[in-house]
């Protein structure tokens, strides 16, 4: 079954929320996002939907704010 896009989005965002908790948000990158993704995900479709690392962190900060001090030490705008 395929996803919808919104459904992809937050497919992505919570993998790499458990990333950012495991690792830190300096970890989360969009391979290994990828990688842990519950549905098969590539790397690619985490970029088309996350251009940057810093669009990534910044999903990731706004899901779980309690990693916004991580995210202001790498320049976020949180």
């Amino acid at each position: 079954m395929r996803l919808k896009p919104d459904q992809r989005r937050a497919v992505i965002v919570t993998a790499a929320c458990r990333i950012a908790r495991e690792a830190g948000l300096c970890a989360v990158t969009h391979s290994d996002v990828a990688k842990r993704c519950v549905t098969q995900t590539s790397t690619g479709t985490v970029k088309h939907y996350f251009v940057d690392r810093a669009a990534l962190w910044t999903a990731v900060v706004a899901e779980c704010p309690d990693l916004a001090a991580q995210g202001r030490e790498l320049g976020l705008t949180c």
